[in-house]
């Protein structure tokens, strides 16, 4: 399949909204590292706390932190940004600021005075993809991105509430293939789609039961 990006680097991010169990909050804040996520955007969650200087070097049994002990020494070092947001609104809106590709601003050498000269990286926004199963989903399988992305899950129970479906993109679906449950575990489905997005945006060509 083609790879079309908008984006040089398209990166990807996540939407943390409306998760219930601390341990998938941990999990997507695990996963999501794992496949190159550098910015977590977290809406509500006001009794998660993702404060990284309450948590010392990670062994600190009283700590409240619900960041993920591997992790807390990378986010101190900056290798992880996590933005929280009151509403989904305001989150949307930053996100849609932000220039698509993975640097704000492109460093450009000029050969003839050896200047840095800045420009805008590019013009396309960010999408916002939820991962639902709803009639207007495509197939992961399809890869259907065009440029650097934010990834919305939807509750363990209960999937994307209809706010969250109406500030999305689009929609993208995971296929399965047996016969049970329709809904995959939260962390298990974000790692699924993170990890196709990562081969699209190097060009990579995905074939189920490839061999490398």
């Amino acid at each position: 399949m083609p790879h079309h990006h908008s984006c040089k680097k398209p990166k990807p991010y996540l939407i943390i909204t409306n998760i219930s169990k601390r341990q998938n909050v941990r999990n997507l804040i695990q996963i999501g590292a794992s496949f190159g996520v550098t910015t977590i955007f977290v809406v509500g969650q006001k009794s998660f706390n993702f404060d990284v200087t309450n948590n010392d070097d990670g062994n600190n049994k009283s700590s409240s932190s619900d960041l993920p002990t591997a992790m807390i020494d990378g986010i101190k070092r900056g290798k992880m940004t996590i933005i929280r947001f009151d509403k989904l609104e305001e989150c949307v809106a930053h996100i849609k600021s932000l220039p698509c590709c993975q640097t704000e601003e492109q460093q450009v050498e000029d050969v003839d005075n050896n200047s840095i000269q800045k420009s805008s990286s590019c013009k396309p926004t960010i999408q916002i993809i939820g991962v639902e199963i709803d009639p207007s989903s495509v197939n992961l399988e399809n890869e259907p991105f065009t440029n650097s992305t934010a990834f919305m899950m939807g509750n363990e129970g209960q999937g994307m509430t209809k706010k969250q479906m109406s500030v999305c993109d689009g929609f993208v679906r995971i296929s399965q293939y047996g016969g049970g449950t329709a809904s995959l575990n939260v962390s298990v489905a974000a790692g699924l789609v993170l990890h196709r997005f990562f081969h699209w945006s190097r060009g990579d060509d995905v074939v189920v039961g490839q061999q490398t």
